[in-house]
């Protein structure tokens, strides 16, 4: 059995340099999920920049076949990748993602968004991730254990697929591409399984740019008050 795994972060490209706009910090709690995300955002509309957008997702389904009985499982963290429904029977696991999942430190008693790849490989399963265009797999650490690694080429992916898991990773995506995401699980056509409740993020950008838009006037008043002193 063939598992597909495709994480909604593979689409929200950063850049691969140094860049303070994206220094971000990534775990999987409530912060990090949410508030977080309100002052990355305040830090691009304080300097009139557009807020990075997820790219790429439209069509991508169709680059897949899909076995009768096919059912596509979501959930927000990448650990349910593992989940007891996802993995009964999985001898392959090809996986679509930016991090290729397979241990950065110490493994836990449990697996993890970062390490769930592991627990496949003990099981026995063949593992592979594509990167996407916009990743360069050099920046990444050495896995722990084996598995194909190459970015992805496009087009038609060969072979059959028996079970598709998604997850949003909110930590690493940011709630006002929400629309996109559940746009992009409602586009794949295949009967879908919620394994934990995933609903859009409340996020108030009209209260952000409003925000952003009294900050620059308090900048502006402070610097004029400065020359002419």
């Amino acid at each position: 059995m063939r598992l597909l795994v495709v994480d909604f972060d593979y689409f929200f490209p950063l850049p691969q340099g140094p860049d303070p706009l994206f220094a971000w910090a990534h775990f999987e709690t409530p912060y990090y999920l949410l508030e977080a995300w309100e002052e990355r955002a305040l830090a691009f509309l304080l300097r009139g920049l557009p807020l990075p957008e997820a790219r790429g997702w439209e069509g991508f389904w169709d680059r897949f076949a899909f076995a009768p009985g096919a059912v596509l499982y979501y959930a927000d963290s990448n650990a349910l990748a593992f989940h007891e429904r996802v993995r009964q029977g999985v001898e392959e696991v090809v996986l679509f993602d930016p991090h290729h999942d397979a241990g950065y430190r110490p493994l836990g008693t449990e697996p993890a968004c970062d390490d769930w790849m592991v627990y496949y490989h003990r099981l026995g399963a063949r593992l592979k991730v594509f990167y996407p265009p916009w990743r360069d797999p050099a920046q990444e650490p050495e896995p722990r254990v084996p598995l194909r690694r190459e970015v992805d080429p496009g087009g038609r992916v060969e072979g059959v697929f028996h079970r598709v898991f998604l997850c949003r990773s909110g930590a690493w995506v940011p709630p006002w591409v929400d629309p996109a995401f559940f746009a992009f699980l409602e586009s794949a056509p295949l009967p879908k399984e919620a394994l934990e409740p995933l609903a859009p993020r409340p996020f108030d950008l009209e209260a952000l740019r409003s925000r952003a838009r009294e900050e620059a006037l308090g900048l502006f008043i402070m610097e004029t008050l400065r020359r002419s002193s």
